[in-house]
């Protein structure tokens, strides 16, 4: 069925954490994905009635119950993030086969953990309690497995969850692989540093690890290399990394995959993050992802650097209207940013903004001289 829902299925013995995972991660998704929906086990039961009890059949009918439920949201494109213990491996195996859309996350908390929190007194009662007096079928082929012993916040745990998971969340990605395919391999784009490589290499150290995300025909990315950088270039047009692999530019790699979701992308792993003109190559939704995901993925004090095309681009407006500011002109897609917004979406993820200026004089290209945005962000 097309335009199928996906369900999230938070599962961990009591006071694991899932109901505080499950809540952040749903608040963080419904930002991206507007049909979101939160089952949390025991709200369920409040809002269903208790006519179920906890006998071993009576809870294997209650979980029954909930993920027909969620079976039948996910057919209507609905993402369900679901929050309970559902102890039994049947259940989860009849989750596999019926929801086609399943994502399985394991909250995993040691005991010890777990006597200390002792949420509702479960741990300290010791009857009718999972995992103590009763058993626990403990996930055998979860999807993810996530440590929850308190020494990562919940914030950095969900940040985790979401970069297993992003593939799962990208809605409607823009794609212009053929269009850029045709482009590098026509040669028809410069290969001199562009002036904004020149400004931020004035802002980097010798030595440091640059992530640069859409680095089209490398003319940046080899200019970092050799300018003592430790260069990770990633762009979907193959026939451009075709090429950059072949010229073996030391100090650099240069990786065919999706800037946003690419597992290089490693939490801590970068120095700088740069992106010249390809937030503007992706849709709002991408843009918010790709956002979060270089706050991780930067070391404490890192900086990202961003030049991008304005509402005020002479280009805006022009071709077909694809969304809010974006628009299909001169066979590719592109989007228009305004700088407040994206200043504003910056700040709520918890960069600094260093710098920022909209101006003319950024990004000459023959007779056109358009209003650029550059931006230069430090997560703290």
């Amino acid at each position: 069925m097309q335009n199928t829902g996906t369900v999230y299925f938070f599962t961990g013995l009591s006071g694991a954490g899932k109901t505080t995972l499950g809540s952040l991660f749903y608040e963080r998704l419904k930002a991206t994905k507007p049909n979101v929906v939160m089952l949390d086990g025991d709200r369920i039961r409040l809002a269903f009635g208790e006519d179920v009890g906890y006998t071993h059949d009576e809870r294997l009918r209650w979980a029954g119950r909930i993920f027909r439920v969620c079976q039948l949201l996910a057919q209507q494109g609905i993402d369900v993030i679901v929050c309970s213990i559902a102890m039994y491996s049947d259940v989860r195996s009849w989750n596999r086969q019926n929801i086609p859309n399943y994502k399985e996350i394991y909250v995993k908390v040691s005991k010890e953990t777990l006597i200390q929190r002792n949420q509702k007194g479960l741990y300290t009662a010791g009857h009718n309690v999972v995992g103590v007096d009763l058993p626990f079928d403990e996930p055998q082929t979860p999807d993810l497995v996530v440590e929850n012993n308190g020494e990562r916040s919940p914030l950095q745990v969900v940040q985790a969850i979401e970069n297993a998971l992003y593939p799962n969340i990208v809605e409607n990605p823009i794609d212009n692989r053929e269009y850029w395919d045709r482009y590098y391999q026509n040669r028809v784009c410069p290969e001199t540093p562009s002036p904004f490589a020149q400004y931020v290499a004035t802002l980097v150290s010798s030595g440091g690890h640059l992530v640069e995300l859409g680095c089209g025909n490398g003319r940046d990315a080899v200019y970092f290399a050799r300018q003592g950088l430790q260069v990770t270039a990633l762009d979907l047009s193959q026939q451009a990394i075709d090429t950059l692999n072949a010229q073996n530019v030391p100090g650099a790699r240069f990786i065919c995959g999706d800037f946003i979701t690419d597992p290089c992308h490693t939490p801590g792993g970068y120095d700088y993050a740069y992106s010249r003109f390809t937030i503007h190559a992706i849709n709002d939704k991408q843009q918010h992802m790709l956002l979060r995901a270089m706050m991780d993925a930067l070391r404490p004090g890192g900086k990202f650097f961003i030049e991008v095309r304005s509402v005020h681009d002479p280009l805006f407006g022009k071709g077909r209207a694809l969304e809010r500011n974006a628009f299909f002109y001169d066979n590719h897609y592109r989007r228009f940013i305004v700088m407040d917004e994206l200043l504003a979406q910056l700040q709520e993820l918890g960069y600094q903004v260093e710098y920022a200026k909209e101006s003319t004089g950024f990004a000459p290209y023959g007779n056109d001289d358009p209003p650029v945005i550059r931006v230069v962000a430090v997560k703290p």
